[in-house]
């Protein structure tokens, strides 16, 4: 087997004059998509605001990967804690986009909306300091019918090539995307069970049979109520799990609750001790004012939303794998 390369020279088209003038100009995107909950919500720090944002997409360093088993070449992002040391193991977060963010563009999954650069914000870097990994799609890697792509193992070629390079706690790898990316995650789950230590998985959907394997792993399931596929489908997935022995923490939570009462819901539902969670957002709850309360928007809000609490992210880092 060839080893597989990964390329430390700048993609064309990358360059700091151009990538600056790329994510300005989805800037504009980005702060229509987060001011609601960055302002309104006001769940993150103060010092979250755009500009901070904006330094931590910056932050971030293109790269390209060729998986040597697969053939596939990926474009990715990869932020470095500002001090690192090879003396010590760090997290790794992989952030995996959604079908909206499919591009050519490796920075377009950093100024799409929070998932991916929240965990490399000063604040977030001070408490949870970590290595984050965004790969760039240039096409839908999983579909509706639980099908994935061979950008699937890829991917997960890539996570291991990073861990061989870094300083990388093997024990505290976690995988987290939206949508697509939340059903990609869920297919390197059922694939690779022994390598992540945790997932938070937000609007997305899997075949049921195949989400029943996944019994002992470390999940927390967030999706909302008006969202017409994610909504039945992960009922769908949780009635498998439990069927097949799971125990599973279910509640309603209210999307517009302060960050006091979510941060208790958070702390409810993790002293069940139960090592699945499943939180669905209240229909009505989850929209800004002022936009149709519609299934599009309740799956596309739903990310801002669950990005925000502060403990879901704190549970996360918590996690650590043990076998």
């Amino acid at each position: 087997m060839q080893p597989a390369t990964m390329h430390n020279a700048a993609i064309p088209g990358t360059g700091p004059a151009s990538w600056r003038a790329k994510v300005r100009q989805r800037i504009a995107e980005l702060r229509i998509k987060a001011r609601w909950f960055m302002r309104t919500a006001m769940r993150l720090p103060a010092d979250e605001n755009d500009a901070a944002i904006a330094r931590a997409v910056a932050a971030f360093k293109p790269f390209t990967f060729t998986d040597p088993d697969t053939g596939i070449t990926l474009k990715y992002n990869l932020f470095i804690p500002k001090n690192y040391d090879v003396n010590k193991s760090y997290p790794l977060v992989l952030f995996i986009h959604d079908a909206g963010a499919v591009s050519t563009d490796v920075r377009r999954t950093l100024v799409q909306c929070l998932g991916a650069v929240v965990w490399a914000t000063p604040s977030e870097q001070a408490k949870h300091e970590c290595f984050v990994l965004a790969p760039q799609y240039s096409r839908v890697i999983v579909n509706d019918n639980s099908e994935a792509s061979p950008e699937v193992d890829a991917t997960v070629a890539l996570v291991r090539a990073v861990m061989k390079r870094y300083s990388i706690d093997k024990n505290r790898i976690y995988t987290t995307g939206q949508s697509m990316g939340c059903m990609a995650s869920i297919e390197m789950l059922i694939r690779y069970p022994d390598l992540f230590a945790a997932a938070l998985l937000v609007a997305g959907q899997w075949d049921a049979e195949k989400m029943s394997v996944l019994t002992r792993a470390n999940m927390w399931v967030v999706v909302s109520e008006g969202d017409r596929k994610a909504f039945p489908g992960m009922n769908a997935g949780m009635a498998a799990l439990e069927a097949a022995g799971a125990k599973i923490s279910r509640a309603t939570w209210n999307g517009r609750a302060s960050a006091e009462e979510l941060a208790s819901q958070v702390r409810s539902m993790i002293a069940e001790g139960n090592n699945i969670k499943y939180t669905v957002f209240a229909k009505g709850t989850v929209v800004p004012e002022g936009l149709p309360d519609d299934p599009r928007n309740n799956h596309v809000y739903t990310w801002a939303v669950a990005y925000a609490i502060e403990g879901l992210r704190d549970w996360l880092f918590a996690q650590v794998k043990t076998t």
